[in-house]
């Protein structure tokens, strides 16, 4: 895990996802009055769903008309399929804000095959970035989530396809998943401006702390922003197994965490 990384910990998800609307905000504009656009790859599951819908009240038109949503993974069924990580973003942010159409880049899960939907969405990234293909675009900021086994987007710790430099979308179909998926890959990930790593829940404790405090090594832990920040944000549930201490250093109303600190 990147030493770079900065931890925080939140009394609750109610003031953890007041401070993600606020870096999202100051991420945005300084990235429009740098480059005049914010782009940006979300995640899906259930972990962001009040993020979204808090982000949803923005009405912030200079922003949202500069703002350009992809996704950081996406399960290959249809966009109206409950299991979609479109429909969950659409029904809980897309629906509510006053953003172009044409700024939304879903990932068409409605081609004959999932390797065909991944080579598409890599052309479109492609085609948007405006750089070769063996190198890299670069997000100005990429949510992401933990899984129990420690996999981030749809990058699983039992596929050894996960960092290959020569990819930048991924077909995934792994005998255990109900679904095939489209995934960003790591080095994607890795070239981002700002990546963030969202952790709700108990049931996150565990791989939280096997990958923090003992180094383990999974897709999730491989996250290293090369040219950019890392920032971990972990409601107190999620960092129960942690040991960190109440009174640490405070940014908002979180807790710091720092390695070896109790």
């Amino acid at each position: 895990m990147s030493q770079d990384r900065k931890i925080l910990i939140f009394e609750n998800t109610y003031s953890l996802t007041n401070y993600l609307v606020d870096q999202w905000v100051a991420t945005a504009r300084e990235s429009i009055r740098r480059h005049n656009r914010f782009t940006v790859a979300l995640s899906g599951g259930r972990s962001p769903m009040e993020f979204y819908c808090k982000l949803s009240a923005l009405e912030d038109f200079s922003i949202w008309q500069r703002t350009h949503i992809f996704l950081g993974d996406e399960r290959f069924v249809r966009q109206d399929d409950d299991n979609s990580n479109f429909k969950m973003i659409k029904e809980n942010l897309l629906d509510y804000i006053s953003i172009p159409p044409e700024n939304i880049h879903p990932i068409a899960t409605d081609q004959k095959n999932v390797d065909i939907a991944a080579e598409s969405y890599k052309d479109e990234i492609v085609r948007f970035f405006e750089f070769r293909e063996n190198n890299a675009p670069r997000f100005d900021l990429i949510l992401l989530g933990i899984g129990t086994d420690g996999h981030t987007a749809s990058l699983f710790p039992d596929d050894e396809r996960v960092d290959d430099p020569g990819r930048l979308v991924l077909p995934v179909s792994l005998p255990r998943l109900k679904h095939e998926r489209i995934s960003l890959t790591l080095p994607v990930i890795n070239n981002a401006s700002y990546c963030v790593v969202l952790v709700i829940g108990s049931r996150k404790a565990d791989i939280i702390s096997e990958m923090i405090e003992r180094n383990l090594q999974v897709p999730a832990s491989k996250i290293n922003p090369a040219n950019g920040r890392l920032i971990y944000l972990l409601d107190k549930e999620a960092a129960q197994k942690l040991p960190y201490r109440e009174s640490g250093s405070r940014e908002g109303e979180a807790v710091l965490y720092e390695a070896g600190k109790e």
